[in-house]
């Protein structure tokens, strides 16, 4: 369990991070992250005791060793090509902690790895190849569109009308509804592929830098829950599914990263790039352990540290730009 010192530091360093990228970025690229917090809050209500995306989760740990291909790709630790530790979180999307397993939905995959020398990169991953919004603003709007109504707290009866007007205005926010409509939830957490959405740059050992996003792809292969199995398994099956699958043996991803052709878009997460681009495996993550049962180390991290410069570093992407400091400030406000 995290010590209340350690919680209060987490919370001044929420906090301090927030205001730095803040400050660091103009006001005009991008809504401040306390603007996006409030969005969410302006739909979920106040979020004091739960992350306000996949808040309902399960922790679990293992590690993560870069192929060879991924340390010529990289120079970060992370791919030093020695086994980094690693805290995992699986997560369920929706607003609410207790959430159904078998809901149409993103499933995250969270880790934070640790190189043998103690240097940290952290990253978090859906189950949709794409994003809900192109930048930050747009995240905004279309969650104020949704929002309840300030004087009652309860939903506007306006908003379905205001989010069909917000998706005409930015049609690309649907890409991911269309992707979780075309294909069942996951039967398991370790058999959908994560994808990280974002484009990053990676500087190889040859100095050179790629931009490539990456997946993780389950060596198990993609299984989805059937039509009839979404009727009839429990709400929390996710959980234990994953505990009796890691009591036979690990679980394990690869990692793969994949790079634009001409014309691809680097900056617009709401856009997968076609399936004939270029790709390779850079790393296995082995999933060795589960929690028992709720909570574990992965609840207080927010998972904020998206770069090992320079061997990974963020694009200029403006989603992932502003997540960092998002997520520190919804770290501080539910960290007494």
């Amino acid at each position: 369990m995290t010590s209340p010192i350690r919680l209060s530091r987490l919370h001044v360093a929420a906090a301090v991070l927030a205001g730095a990228l803040a400050a660091a970025t103009p006001a005009s690229a991008q809504p401040d992250p306390e603007t996006i917090v409030n969005a969410f809050e302006a739909v979920l209500g106040p979020v004091r005791t739960h992350r306000p995306s996949h808040p309902k989760g399960t922790c679990a740990a293992g590690h993560f060793t870069a192929t060879p291909e991924g340390t010529r790709l990289s120079v970060a630790p992370v791919f030093s090509g020695q086994r980094n530790s690693a805290v995992i979180r699986f997560g369920v999307a929706g607003a609410n902690p207790n959430a159904s397993d078998t809901a149409r939905g993103t499933r995250g995959l969270s880790i934070r790895f640790e190189s043998p020398a103690g240097e940290l990169f952290e990253m978090a991953n859906i189950s949709a190849p794409v994003f809900g919004a192109p930048t930050p603003q747009a995240l905004v709007d279309g969650l104020l569109s949704r929002a309840n109504d300030p004087a009652t707290g309860r939903p506007n009866p306006e908003r379905a009308a205001a989010y069909a007007a917000f998706v005409a205005a930015n049609p690309s926010v649907a890409n991911q509804g269309r992707f979780l409509a075309a294909n069942n939830p996951p039967a398991s957490f370790a058999t959908t592929p994560y994808w990280g959405v974002n484009t990053f740059l990676f500087r190889g050992q040859d100095g050179q830098v790629r931009p490539a996003r990456w997946v993780f792809e389950p060596r198990a292969g993609v299984a989805r829950l059937t039509a009839e199995q979404m009727q009839s398994m429990g709400p929390n099956f996710l959980a234990d599914e994953l505990r009796g699958r890691i009591a036979a043996g690990p679980v394990e991803f690869d990692m793969v990263l994949q790079f634009p052709g001409q014309g691809d878009d680097l900056l617009n997460p709401t856009v997968a790039w076609p399936e004939d681009r270029p790709r390779t495996v850079v790393g296995r993550l082995v999933v060795t352990s589960v929690e028992a049962g709720p909570g574990g180390p992965c609840d207080p991290i927010s998972f904020m540290i998206l770069d090992q410069a320079p061997g990974i570093e963020m694009s200029d992407d403006p989603v992932l730009q502003a997540r960092a400091a998002a997520y520190a400030v919804s770290l501080s406000r539910r960290t007494p």
